[in-house]
């Protein structure tokens, strides 16, 4: 009993010591050496290793990694067929309402000097989607690059020939008035804007979808979406100047164009017409590109939010007028090979793209054949001819 009584008073004694000491501050408490267990104290009693709090680690039960974005969502949602929605993006149509729920932007001209975008969404919850606009035949093909289901409120004839010598599933607004689809009924008491105020919601949609018994999972295979950086990262092989480069006409000269780096890509300009400018700003504490119509921001109407994407890709293709048209709508080559630039976490680099059926989805590639990356977060693709002015700060 009396060897454990002196045990027991040697022990309290060291502890104690141990304590004065770890509270002692002397000038060896610093912070590389409270980071090294190994580095000893002027008194001789070792620094203890800091307690780190670990943060909870995330319930990804049910989950899954969205083709799209690559952020987990439910895997449900994660296994569902996407839906690709015409949006009217003339003037008067603006703002949208539900377009800030896109995961996939396509911005191409149609006839005239007007464009038009195509958002692929994935898992659309949205109660006002639109205006919705018609359908050309080249956004079909922005569809089938994801196994989507096409929304649109009529359509070209080439159009209309495309989505039924196809196949394609989809719920066309000029069918489906009063049912699927409805007029804003402040829109159209305005003069002008009827054709601007067809609108739709994603539990119209999913009814439609049932009734006309389309498919609403995922084909295994082709293989849709983007591999994805595991944390924000400039794009591989970009250069390192900064300052304006003017790279108009840059198809030709992909590899060998003096583009900036990640200092530098911080504006893009892409002017699709006289009267149809994209800018994007980006901003390095959000990591986003935000979306600029005009000068102006690009904003959902119901969210009142800015559009933004983490990613932005530049397609450049063949565009043509198509012959004896009297409409001048256009021709966009979207079946082949071409070039372009992945514009994503303020730098720029030089890309391929092809795409060898209207079945197969579009593969982008670095210059040596291997498989892009992009940063998680929505994608806006540019699909513009080789002359369009473009330009990246």
């Amino acid at each position: 009993m009396r060897n454990k009584r002196m045990l027991f008073a040697v022990f309290a004694i060291l502890m104690l010591a141990a304590v004065t000491s770890c509270g002692k501050k002397t000038p060896d408490d610093s912070p590389n050496n409270l980071t090294d267990p190994s580095a000893s104290k002027s008194d001789g009693a070792l620094t203890p290793a800091p307690v780190i709090a670990s943060e909870p680690a995330e319930d990804l039960m049910g989950k899954a990694i969205d083709p799209l974005t690559g952020f987990w969502i439910d895997q449900d949602t994660a296994a569902s067929r996407p839906i690709a929605v015409v949006f009217n993006n003339h003037h008067k149509a603006l703002p949208q309402s539900g377009i800030g729920q896109a995961a996939v932007y396509y911005e191409v001209l149609a006839e005239g000097n007007i464009t038009r975008i195509v958002g692929i969404f994935h898992g659309l919850d949205a109660v006002k989607l639109g205006p919705i606009r018609s359908a050309r035949h080249y956004f079909i093909d922005f569809a089938l690059d994801y196994d989507a289901i096409f929304i649109h409120h009529g359509g070209s004839p080439q159009g209309y020939s495309t989505l039924f010598s196809l196949q394609i599933p989809y719920l066309d607004g000029l069918a489906l008035e009063g049912v699927t689809f409805w007029r804003d009924p402040e829109r159209v008491k305005i003069s002008g804007m009827y054709e601007h105020s067809s609108y739709t919601d994603a539990e119209k949609i999913q009814a439609a979808i049932a009734s006309y018994g389309y498919r609403a999972e995922l084909e295994e295979s082709p293989r849709i979406g983007f591999d994805f950086y595991p944390e924000n990262t400039p794009p591989a092989g970009a250069t390192g100047a900064t300052g304006a480069t003017d790279i108009t006409g840059a198809a030709d000269a992909v590899g060998t164009a003096d583009i900036t780096g990640a200092a530098g890509a911080e504006t893009l300009e892409v002017q699709y017409s006289e009267d149809y400018q994209s800018t994007f700003v980006y901003d390095g504490k959000d990591k986003v590109y935000y979306k600029f119509h005009e000068g102006e921001p690009h904003i959902d109407a119901e969210t009142g939010e800015q559009l933004s994407v983490a990613n932005i890709l530049i397609q450049f293709t063949s565009i043509s007028d198509i012959q004896n048209d009297d409409a001048g709508r256009r021709d966009v080559k979207t079946v082949g090979v071409g070039t372009g630039f992945l514009i994503t976490c303020g730098g720029v680099a030089p890309v391929t793209w092809e795409k060898y059926s209207h079945q197969s989805p579009t593969q982008w590639r670095w210059e040596d054949g291997s498989e892009i990356q992009l940063n998680k977060g929505k994608t806006w693709i540019c699909v513009i001819s080789p002359d369009t002015p473009l330009e990246i700060k």
